[in-house]
């Protein structure tokens, strides 16, 4: 491999690790809400044929404020809420342009700290455990690795490890500190990329939409739509910088068949984040999201700002090992 293929595919792992960390902040704006915070891998272009990417994530989210419309709303029961998520996602390339990926999370807590209620006043409530695992396909439609261009489809669906409510000392848990959704959800995504190699910088768009499913006392939480931008430019060597508008629009809930009033919401977050890559292996990225704009349904408990951190590495499982030829001893 000459030195500007390995450049090439460095800045290519970079570009795609930075995208599976922030593009996939899938979480609802409410700082607890059910559901994964992050979809680890699905959100990357295709890998090459035999490829295996393994990448873990950690996510922590924090919220103290409560929004009526536009505006910040007063008179709330709870001081703040906060979570702390965990997770790991592999995708190998079955063929050239055929991707398979899955991912998994746990969530450490997710915490609710009440201030003004009378019930609760002074104290907290924390769930935890495995949150919803995914399975997605992706198909390359159009790739140019010369000219750094990839548009790629893809597909999938989230499944609950249990359809059961958490319990904490026989008191079910409310809904905004359920690890899981307890239901199964499908979604469909579009990515595009394109580079410009002289001056080391890249484009990205992504757009995701995901249905959930009834739980099994008929409660559906409401279907996501993201739109995401990213600009990423290289900084010096083996560091990169990349810059990410995201548009978060979540439908309400609804309960068999009615609509929740204090849910669904639309936000715009804006993410500056920094990646470092490890002799070319592994690679680390730091994002940070700060929401910019905040609309929400009925009165509801919003993001501050979350970070995230994440190790991702490909491994070329198609290579072969060169074969020794066996010496010959010639006589004369």
């Amino acid at each position: 491999m000459s030195l500007s293929e390995a450049k090439i595919k460095i800045t290519t792992l970079f570009a795609l690790t930075l995208v599976l960390l922030s593009a996939a902040t899938k979480t609802d704006a409410q700082c607890c809400s059910t559901g994964s915070p992050v979809g680890a891998s699905v959100y990357v272009g295709v890998l090459g044929k035999n490829y295996l990417r393994v990448g873990a994530f950690y996510r922590h989210g924090f919220s103290d404020k409560y929004y009526e419309g536009d505006s910040k709303a007063g008179n709330n029961p709870l001081q703040s809420a906060n979570y702390n998520f965990t997770g790991i996602a592999f995708g190998y390339g079955l063929t050239k342009r055929l991707t398979v990926e899955v991912d998994f999370g746990y969530f450490i807590n997710k915490t609710q700290l009440y201030l003004d209620n009378p019930t609760f006043h002074g104290m907290k409530q924390t769930g935890y455990g495995l949150s919803n695992g995914g399975v997605n396909l992706k198909y390359g439609l159009f790739i140019k690795p010369v000219k750094q261009i990839e548009l790629t489809a893809g597909a999938g669906f989230r499944y609950p490890f249990s359809t059961n409510p958490q319990m904490v000392n026989n008191v079910q848990l409310n809904r905004d500190i359920q690890p899981s959704t307890n239901a199964f959800g499908a979604n469909g995504m579009l990515f595009f990329n394109i580079g410009f190699p002289a001056i080391t910088l890249r484009l990205f768009t992504i757009n995701r939409y995901e249905y959930n499913f009834p739980d099994k006392v008929d409660y559906k939480y409401g279907n996501i739509l993201l739109n995401s931008v990213f600009v990423s430019k290289k900084i010096m060597k083996y560091f990169f910088g990349i810059l990410q508008i995201r548009n978060e629009y979540k439908t309400r809930d609804s309960y068999k068949g009615t609509d929740e009033v204090n849910t669904g919401y639309d936000i715009l977050y804006l993410s500056p984040q920094l990646s470092y890559s490890v002799a070319g292996k592994w690679n680390v990225t730091v994002v940070c999201d700060i929401p910019v704009y905040k609309f929400y349904n009925g009165r509801q408990l919003t993001p501050k700002y979350a970070f995230a951190l994440s190790l991702t590495r490909d491994f070329n499982l198609g290579r072969k090992t060169p074969k020794m030829e066996p010496v010959r001893l010639e006589s004369h």
